[in-house]
């Protein structure tokens, strides 16, 4: 029992389904802010735009990989001969779900995304070496693109307001979350000369600035919109609560304690679960 919840946990962690939650976790935040009901299609939907793009990144940078990452590397090399398949397998079940679905502005964006999203190590990921902590921006803007599904879904009117500033909060936390996870390739990105922040000012101002740029997004987005926009959820504010925990992983990935990127990089599952806490606080009697 205890080797197969080992197995388990390191499937959960190493084989990306912690950031495919939390693709799923955007989506489930942007129907709550934009009083959309959701469904279990839209919240597979992006579950299954994320995850074969998520597998074949690791599979085309197993190699380079392997020095910054081995535990990770040892555990998707025991699977690797069956990664392709995964991949396609995981293709075709979005395919039927679309199909499924049948709303073709729906489809349209979830193949664009997948298509970018494949190709991204092929051809985009090496920009970095060119494009100033592109590979930061480019991740950051799928992740936002996912805040869309379920407007595109729902057909319902909503508040363009609302979702311009949850587009706004999510991509700059993913910028952050991104810049957070280079912390751990500085040597290997300066070698093969990437330009992301934490490569050319260093570790420890990288991770100053997280700091300093987290309080300042989350403070500066939330407040504004609170105050700003007309019938804004108040309970977006207890995400407040997640600057603590932020730090908390900052704290240990600057350690070089590995599972402070595994935080950082599962900060999105926080967010719904701090919220439907809010939610229930405030309906009880």
């Amino acid at each position: 029992m205890k080797k197969i919840l080992s197995l388990a946990w390191k499937e959960f962690i190493y084989g990306g389904h912690l950031q495919c939650l939390g693709v799923v976790s955007i989506v489930y935040i942007s129907s709550f802010l934009l009083n959309i009901k959701t469904n279990w299609e839209i919240l597979a939907l992006a579950y299954l735009i994320f995850y074969p793009i998520y597998i074949n990144d690791r599979f085309k940078w197993i190699k380079p990989d392997e020095s910054t990452n081995p535990e990770r590397t040892k555990y998707l090399k025991s699977y690797l001969w069956l990664t392709p398949r995964i991949i396609l397998f995981s293709v075709l079940l979005l395919l039927v779900l679309l199909i499924h679905i049948g709303n073709m502005k729906l489809a349209i964006l979830s193949l664009i995304l997948l298509v970018f999203g494949l190709l991204y190590p092929l051809y985009f990921k090496n920009l970095t070496k060119k494009i100033f902590a592109f590979k930061n921006l480019y991740v950051a803007l799928f992740f936002t693109a996912m805040a869309i599904l379920p407007v595109l879904h729902s057909h319902q009117p909503f508040a363009v307001s609302l979702l311009v500033s949850f587009i706004f909060l999510v991509f700059l936390k993913t910028t952050l979350m991104q810049i957070l996870l280079d912390c751990k390739d500085v040597k290997e990105d300066k070698a093969i000369g990437l330009l992301t922040v934490a490569a050319l000012i260093g570790r420890e101002k990288t991770f100053t600035l997280l700091r300093i740029s987290n309080v300042f997004i989350m403070a500066s987005i939330l407040l504004l919109s609170f105050f700003l926009i007309e019938d804004f959820p108040w309970q977006m504010l207890v995400l407040f609560l997640v600057i603590p925990f932020n730090f908390y992983s900052y704290y240990l990935a600057q350690r070089h304690n590995y599972y402070g990127y595994i935080l950082g990089s599962g900060e999105f599952l926080l967010w719904p679960v701090l919220i439907l806490i809010a939610r229930a606080v405030s309906t009880t009697p």
